[in-house]
């Protein structure tokens, strides 16, 4: 019913023009105060004294039907407003407000559309009765008059009683309009199950969303505490305009594929040392996008180009998800990178410090941004930072090759030089350092055996005849055939000096997180072989067991050019954890 049209229905006019019934009352509960008149018979019963001449009327033509209410709108093509047109069950079920919310009742103010019951339109046409009147091609049944069998009822009966038929028909009608309508209206009890299932509509809710604001970001009092003596000063974004702040490592603009709703950043300088921190925050439309943007920023910062990646650890207690790892550049410079997502937002802190300068490590980042992100929580709809967040040490972000090392695993031997490439997985040829005493090429028990080499380049102090690393992955059939070969190869490890008198071996343990925090094993071996009185040659090795797979790695150093013990125990253990990342 449109806001012009009167709450109450109209009432029909008889075949005089008057009224035979009146209006109901929306004020008594949906009850007609006066049912249906029957209309008066005028028509004088026929009389026995009649002209022998005169014709017989059986077959009285029926008084104009009394119209029923008129429909809040016109009917849609094909559809019929009549009394069978109301499906079955009609009063317990709230018609639909829109697409996007199909279960959501109407406020009190909205009119109900024909487009509401349209669906139910078709099907009661299909599947018309067949005492409809109003469906094409029917036929009427006869009214049962109570008449003995054979004599037509008199036409006054039978007008009288199409009359009481219709009027109980209309009254139907209007006792359900009446009732909808009180259902409808304020106060009105709409069904249990559409109150149940209704749920605001994605649109509405994004268009509620709060905007993310300036006051939500890090402040420089909140970075007071993070370096004795040191203060920061917040950059004005108006000194470099057009000029987007960018983390180290990632690029805000190829997060997810999408674009946030709104995008802030902080920048700040300390008064000494050199150091910076960036804060950029982003407001996705929803959770999902922001997951997506989160999984994006993390994964370009594990494979950040010409630089080599630290370690990598999951955040708990501080909100729905947060990662922190460290990435030193081709500069020098080290780069302490925070990413963390609650709700809708997306918060990327990257906390950096010049080559030799003391960094911001990720427990200070966390320090500096939990008050920041307390107030972020609350207007993105995300978990809030615990009093008590930790770091628990994970595997890096996958890469290409996936399982095999990635070049942002591998150092460089001098600062700000050389590059690191790499060969296609092929089979294995390598002599090793000739303390395995098994052929590494066709290892014993192995089912499977990939080798990948990786070069050195564009370093000017490298060996004249290359430096680089070879990996090689086995497979076995099964774990326990793994552990057992890598048990053989450091029992030849250990008595390689006694059996070959010409060298001398060094092992150490190696401990590197998996994807839930517990510890994978391996051992780092420094082979020196002598090669003459005055000669020797150095090799290091690298053995790890993850599941079914052995990694074996080999490294060619020479006096001057190599890697640190603790760089390359950095290696052993990143090859570890590259492992777990096979499909």
């Amino acid at each position: 019913m449109s806001d012009t049209d009167s709450d109450k229905p109209r009432r029909a006019a008889d075949a005089d023009g008057g009224l035979d019934r009146e209006t109901p009352d929306a004020g008594d509960q949906g009850r007609p105060s006066r049912a249906w008149a029957p209309a008066t018979d005028s028509a004088a019963p026929a009389s026995t004294d009649a002209a022998p001449d005169a014709p017989e009327v059986s077959t009285p033509i029926p008084p104009p039907a009394p119209a029923l209410p008129e429909p809040a709108q016109p009917p849609a093509s094909g559809r019929r407003f009549s009394a069978e047109d109301l499906p079955e069950g009609w009063q317990s079920a709230a018609p639909r407000r829109s697409a996007v919310s199909v279960s959501s009742p109407f406020t009190p103010d909205e009119a109900p559309s024909a487009a509401s019951d349209g669906e139910n339109a078709d099907a009661d046409d299909d599947q018309t009765p067949e005492t409809d009147p109003d469906a094409g091609g029917g036929s009427r049944p006869p009214l049962d008059t109570g008449s003995e069998a054979g004599v037509a009822p008199a036409p006054g009966d039978r007008r009288k009683m199409l009359t009481w038929l219709l009027g109980g028909i209309a009254a139907v009608v209007i006792i359900g309009l009446v009732i909808w309508l009180a259902v409808q209206r304020p106060g009105g009890t709409a069904s249990p199950a559409a109150s149940e299932s209704a749920t605001p509509s994605p649109s509405a809710s994004a268009s509620q969303a709060p905007e993310l604001t300036d006051a939500e970001l890090i402040t420089a009092a909140e970075l007071g505490k993070l370096r004795k003596g040191v203060s920061w000063a917040l950059q004005d974004q108006s000194a470099s305009p057009g000029v987007p702040r960018q983390p180290a490592c990632v690029e805000l603009s190829a997060a997810g594929g999408g674009s946030p709703d709104s995008e802030l950043n902080h920048l700040f300088t300390a008064s000494k040392g050199g150091g910076s921190l960036l804060q950029v925050v982003q407001a996705w439309p929803d959770a999902n996008s922001a997951t997506t943007a989160f999984s994006a920023l993390v994964t370009q910062a594990g494979s950040c180009e010409d630089s080599l990646l630290g370690s990598t650890q999951r955040v708990t207690g501080f909100a729905d998800v947060a990662t922190a790892l460290s990435v030193q550049t081709s500069d020098g410079a080290t780069h302490n990178l925070l990413f963390a997502r609650t709700g809708r937002f997306v918060s990327v802190v990257d906390g950096a410090a010049p080559a030799k300068a003391d960094s911001l490590a990720a427990d200070a980042l966390i320090t500096a941004s939990t008050a920041s992100l307390g107030r972020q929580c609350g207007p993105a709809s995300g978990a809030c930072p615990s009093k008590k967040p930790a770091m628990i040490g994970t595997t890096p972000p996958v890469t290409d090759t996936v399982g095999w090392l990635a070049w942002v695993d591998l150092p460089r031997i001098t600062a700000g030089a050389g590059k690191w490439t790499a060969t296609d997985p092929q089979a294995p040829k390598l002599v090793g350092s000739q303390c395995e005493n098994v052929d590494l090429n066709k290892l014993p028990g192995a089912t499977s055996s990939a080798h990948r080499i990786y070069l050195l380049t564009n370093d000017a102090k490298a060996p004249a005849d290359g430096f680089g690393i070879d990996e090689v992955i086995y497979g076995f059939n099964k774990d326990s055939a793994a552990s057992a070969m890598a048990k053989q190869l450091a029992k030849n490890f250990d008595g390689c000096g006694e059996r070959t008198r010409t060298a001398s071996v060094k092992s150490a343990g190696v401990k590197a997180p998996a994807l839930d925090g517990k510890d994978l094993n391996a051992t780092s071996y420094l082979v020196t072989q002598r090669i003459s009185d005055s000669k020797t040659v150095n090799f290091r090795v690298g053995v790890a067991v993850v599941g079914d797979r052995l990694v074996y790695l080999l490294a060619n150093p020479s006096g001057s050019f190599d890697f640190s013990d603790d760089a390359w125990k950095g290696i052993v253990g990143r090859a570890t954890q590259r492992v777990t990342q096979f499909p």
